[in-house]
């Protein structure tokens, strides 16, 4: 029977989480540790399809670091963000993801990886041998897999799907975890492949991207806390996204707003508004339905996929 697993740090006494949620990851990811704040708030629920493992882990901010596990099967684990951001550090290079993009890290070999605070991660663990050879020999040890190409996408929705059934893995077909690794190969195409540079931790669009949960994200908030004019703000949004800042702003919080609804966890409407950086939930769906053509309620029951 494939059983489906959850850890919380929310059972546990506050001054025991961050040992609790070591011996956590450490057990479901051997040979990684985790350096966290003494009251952490993490949850992780994890299962396997075949010999494809599934897991999503919520977490407050903290630091996952990775020894080689050189001797044992080698995977590739895609980290694909569901809320926050991500820094993986391998060597001397660095690489940053973002909501809907997805980090790859191969298991033999060491990393760290910094989580941004409420971070939201589903996690595919798939063996390099489910993969072919062309993916089997080549470098993805930190590479970005970009949210905007369609096989990448395809895996997203391929990945959720299977994960909102976990609770019945045992009546699904054997060749599921095929499936999943087959779609994970796709997205690894040559045309998915980006290593992209780390960008300026005071850059204008990253600080955004870092505080779209801020209902109060604008122009003037970048500005005062980059130090920056509000015409260098502007500017910057301009040269690098080729919108302006609302502009940018919105376009992301209606993807990550998307993303949500998709997931199926039950959420409100209102409750998901809030969530993505909106105080009024009257105003967050109009912004929907000028993004997408469609109500929030409306997408939810399948109307702006077809």
């Amino acid at each position: 029977m494939n059983a489906v697993e959850c850890f919380s740090t929310r059972l546990v006494p506050h001054q025991r989480r961050h040992h609790f949620w070591h011996e956590v990851v450490a057990e479901a990811f051997p040979g990684m540790s985790v350096s966290a704040s003494e009251g952490i708030r993490a949850d992780l629920t994890r299962c396997f399809v075949g010999k494809v493992g599934l897991a999503r882990a919520r977490s407050d901010r903290a630091r996952v670091s990775r020894v080689s596990t050189q001797g044992s099967d080698r995977h590739l684990l895609l980290h694909m963000l569901r809320r926050g951001t991500m820094m993986m550090e391998h060597g001397k290079k660095s690489s940053r993801g973002h909501v809907g993009e997805i980090i790859v890290a191969d298991d033999t070999r060491p990393y760290s990886i910094d989580i941004s605070q409420a971070n939201d991660c589903l996690i595919l663990q798939v063996p390099i041998s489910m993969m072919g050879d062309a993916v089997a020999a080549r470098d993805w040890h930190g590479c970005i897999l970009p949210a905007d190409n369609p096989n990448v996408a395809f895996l997203g929705h391929i990945f959720q799907g299977i994960w909102l059934q976990r609770e019945h893995l045992d009546d699904l077909d054997g060749d599921t975890g095929a499936l999943l690794a087959d779609a994970a190969r796709m997205a690894c195409g040559r045309r998915s492949v980006d290593h992209l540079p780390m960008r300026s931790a005071r850059s204008p669009v990253e600080y955004a991207l870092d505080n779209l949960a801020n209902p109060d994200l604008g122009t003037a908030m970048i500005a005062d806390a980059l130090d920056l004019s509000v015409r260098a703000v502007q500017k910057s949004f301009f040269r690098h996204v080729g919108l302006t800042p609302t502009a940018f702003i919105t376009s992301r919080r209606m993807e990550w707003a998307r993303t949500l609804l998709d997931s199926g966890d039950g959420q409100t409407i209102t409750e998901i508004a809030f969530e993505v950086g909106f105080n009024d939930s009257a105003f967050f769906a109009r912004c929907f339905r000028r993004h997408f053509g469609v109500s929030p309620s409306q997408w939810r029951q399948g109307t702006g996929h077809s």
